[in-house]
């Protein structure tokens, strides 16, 4: 199940990436949450760090393509669990929340935000300024493509991908990634209505 599961994962990003056009149907954001920490879970386990997720009840279906939603989900799952290792974090510090709440913004409007936080170094200012581009990366076997297609996948789905320190006085105590996806009703609406 795991490798026919890797198969659609890869062919789901090739066709991304060569058209960046998502293929969107209707899903749930508890299913690409369950499905993202199924696939984190080994990396987690690997590397001593535990989640808590939190999903909001009757949030409204999104219209996705939920294989690239998962893989940003599963991108922010590793990358917090990496900086929790990488800095020998304590079990006290070595835990990642993910929550999905709906939000209303005057910019965004409705939209599902989901957010990822950890306890972990947090980010340098030089890094969350080029977090993005293409090619950068702060690992030493990085290619420098996760974040920056994280954000095409968020941006093709008309969400907004921001990162954060979180800071206790002047002190980092850990970083938060979160992005939202547009609720878009009128599209359900109109898949759901009799041809």
């Amino acid at each position: 199940r795991q490798a026919e599961r890797a198969g659609q994962i890869i062919h789901r990003i090739r066709a991304f990436v060569k058209r960046s056009e998502p293929q969107r149907i209707a899903a749930e954001a508890r299913d690409v949450v369950e499905d993202a920490v199924e696939l984190a879970g080994i990396e987690l386990r690997r590397r001593n760090v535990s989640i808590h997720t939190y999903v909001a009840q009757r949030l409204p279906t999104l219209m996705i393509d939920p294989i690239l939603i998962e893989q940003v989900v599963l991108n922010l799952l590793k990358n917090a669990a990496e900086a929790i290792d990488n800095a020998q974090l304590p079990p006290s510090r070595r835990n990642i929340e993910l929550r999905v709440v709906p939000r209303h913004t005057p910019e965004e409007g409705g939209v599902i935000e989901f957010r990822v936080t950890d306890m972990g170094p947090g980010l340098k200012e030089e890094v969350l300024s080029r977090l993005y581009e293409a090619f950068f990366s702060t690992k030493v076997e990085g290619l420098g493509i996760g974040l920056s297609l994280c954000r095409s996948i968020v941006e093709s789905h008309r969400g907004r991908i921001r990162a954060q320190n979180l800071y206790n006085g002047s002190s980092v105590i850990g970083c938060r990634f979160a992005f939202t996806l547009p609720v878009e009703t009128s599209k359900i609406d109109a898949l759901s209505a009799p041809n």
